[in-house]
């Protein structure tokens, strides 16, 4: 019975060594998750600011092609300017060799040489051609401009689709691996409750109805291995004599507690402050917040807590 009792100890320490080693793998993970998580929104608040920055552009790209709208007829107008007074000039005895030149020009730096070189400039306002030609330069410097502007556009959309299918990409497997690890977690915590409800014993484990309290697990019981923390509350003489969820009458002065999920007859140490005490569950609660066990009065008054506290328990057998 010792051998067997010693076996059943050791598995379920190896049980809550397990459960400890894939909790931490799991805690690993969602903290990648959570950094992960951080720059998905770091990287959808820069996509809305390169949204923002594209937006700007696109209103830039349209005063860019309406200045080259404008500019493309002011050009027109020049040069039916130029050929009404060429005309004029021709009606008013130029010579036709001066004409044919001038009307032959292809650019407007040609078009400059052959007025200045032929000396019409009364024919052709030489000034007004000068600002046509830079006219055109402003024309092509506002194309380049807008070429340019589109490309820094294109490359944005770029960057950002990539960034974010690579890291939509991490996340999600990184979301995977937090989901099976805590479906293990959630086996191994089913698996070490019910190695410490086949070592909870139905008979001959109540402890003393009075005990004092020690700093350590007292002579006589074992830990399992399997330790947990959290408030707890105690309740008292309102509730003496009457039944407990395992049907046996409450005395507040018995060293029991209320859990809502350890097995009935589950021996645990509490420890508070110090001090700490060995109590069997034989009720169900507490039901009030994050409370995780409900101690009764006499297990209370033996640790010292006197309302709400945390302890730290550990199940516990008789050797």
């Amino acid at each position: 019975m010792v051998a067997g009792l010693i076996a059943s100890i050791t598995t379920q320490t190896a049980g809550a060594a397990d459960l400890g080693t894939v909790k931490a793998r799991a805690q690993s993970v969602a903290d990648e998750v959570t950094e992960l998580e951080r720059r998905a929104q770091t990287l959808e608040e820069r996509k809305n600011a390169l949204d923002d920055r594209i937006v700007d552009l696109s209103g830039e790209i349209g005063a860019l092609e309406s200045k080259i709208g404008d500019t493309g007829r002011d050009l027109a107008e020049a040069k039916d300017l130029y050929i009404e007074r060429a005309v004029e000039a021709y009606k008013s005895g130029s010579s036709g060799a001066r004409l044919d030149s001038l009307l032959a020009a292809e650019t407007m730096s040609e078009l400059m040489a052959v007025a200045e070189i032929n000396s019409v400039a009364a024919a052709v306002d030489l000034k007004r051609l000068r600002e046509l030609e830079g006219a055109r330069a402003e024309i092509e410097k506002a194309q380049d401009e807008l070429d340019r502007r589109k490309q820094r556009q294109l490359e944005a959309r770029a960057e950002i689709e990539v960034l974010g299918a690579q890291l939509q990409t991490t996340l999600n497997d990184r979301r995977a691996s937090l989901r099976e690890l805590a479906a293990e977690v959630e086996e191994l915590e089913k698996q070490v409750r019910r190695d410490a409800q086949i070592t909870a014993q139905p008979s001959g484990t109540q402890p003393a109805s009075s005990a004092t309290a020690t700093s350590d697990i007292p002579a006589g019981y074992v830990s399992t291995g399997v330790t947990f923390g959290g408030v707890a509350s105690w309740y008292g003489p309102g509730f003496a004599g009457n039944l407990t969820a395992n049907g046996e009458v409450y005395d507040p002065m018995g060293l029991t507690a209320a859990s809502k999920e350890l097995p009935f007859n589950t021996l645990l140490f509490v420890m508070y402050q110090g001090r700490g005490v060995v109590v069997r569950i034989n009720d169900r609660g507490p039901y009030v917040g994050d409370r995780i066990i409900d101690l009764s009065q006499g297990a209370a008054e033996a640790i010292g807590m006197s309302g709400i506290g945390w302890i730290d328990a550990t199940i516990v057998v008789k050797r």
